[in-house]
């Protein structure tokens, strides 16, 4: 699964959480994490939950974090890039297009 927003991680916590049926409160006691900050990650209201907390609600319910990194494509890039600069100088209508920046 892939991760992207805070909402995400939250969903996920709470879907680990209820298919181990855990309380809230056994999962911050197990993960060291308070309660208040268990509630707000699953509601996904913790904007600012560190990798390590997150780790540490996932390992206290038996899960790992396999974390990819990757570069952007070049390729892809160039691409955008020739795109945009074909609009420019053909005086294309971005507007009309939805790819205005």
């Amino acid at each position: 699964m892939q991760i992207t927003s805070s909402v995400e991680a939250g969903a996920l916590v709470k879907s680990l959480r209820e298919s181990r049926k855990l309380s809230r409160k056994e999962l911050s006691d197990a993960s060291g994490i308070p309660l208040r900050t268990v509630y707000a990650v699953e509601k996904g209201e913790l904007n600012n939950l560190s990798l390590d907390r997150f780790i540490a609600l996932i390992s206290a319910m038996g899960a790992y974090l396999d974390v990819r990194v990757s570069e952007a494509n070049p390729s892809e890039d160039a691409e955008v890039n020739r795109l945009i600069k074909m609009i420019a100088t053909e005086n294309l209508d971005a507007d009309r297009w939805g790819i205005a920046p």
